[in-house]
């Protein structure tokens, strides 16, 4: 089996870390806290696209 792509494993890290800041921000602090790690969402799904560049370039 292939080894995950880095830019895979960095995004989906990133959401995972992403998403669970802002559930315990919304929780414990204020959730106009954890708001602030909403527009980083969009970053990870580049890092997602550029790793699938990467895997699958054009001829």
């Amino acid at each position: 089996m292939k080894k995950w792509n880095k830019y895979y494993k960095i995004a989906f890290a990133g959401v995972l870390v992403n998403l669970l800041l802002q559930v315990v921000l919304s929780f414990a602090v204020d959730p106009y806290l954890a708001a602030v790690f909403t527009p980083f969402y969009p970053v990870w799904f580049i890092l997602l696209v550029v790793g699938w560049r990467k895997e699958h370039p054009r001829r």
